[in-house]
């Protein structure tokens, strides 16, 4: 596929997107317009009541995660309770792959030996939104 195909598929997908969002935005618009005044009243009363508990409740469980990740890194093990397991991974090893292969094209003895040894993985691709 070359890329003018690809950047029509992006195209598409773009606007799929805008068609999505447009869509949300006017279900949110008929739904406040169906709703009597003091319906719209009382939710207003009810979101002003929650706001700031949901992010403070956030905030909380995203400083526990974080003592439980220490402890269980510290421990080294894994750990379970009713509904929820924390699983210990050590860190992945890396290797310089630029240093490696600089070295493997100056040195045949090292190309030999570590040739045999290298795997690479399969190509991906990502989206990314910038900002506008």
């Amino acid at each position: 596929m070359e890329n003018q195909d690809i950047a029509a598929l992006m195209t598409q997908y773009l606007e799929l997107k805008t068609q999505a969002a447009n869509l949300e935005a006017d279900k949110r618009k008929l739904v406040q317009e169906a709703m009597p005044p003091e319906v719209r009243q009382r939710v207003e009363e009810i979101e002003a009541e929650f706001a700031g508990k949901g992010e403070q409740a956030e905030a909380a469980l995203a400083e526990l995660e974080e003592k439980i990740k220490d402890a269980v890194v510290s421990a080294r093990s894994n750990v379970a309770v009713d509904g929820m397991k924390a699983s210990f991974y050590a860190g992945r090893v890396t290797w310089d792959s630029k240093g490696l292969e600089d070295a493997m094209s100056t040195n045949p003895q090292v190309a030999e030996a570590i040739a045999q040894y290298k795997k690479q993985g399969k190509d991906y691709a990502s989206f990314t939104f910038p900002k506008a």
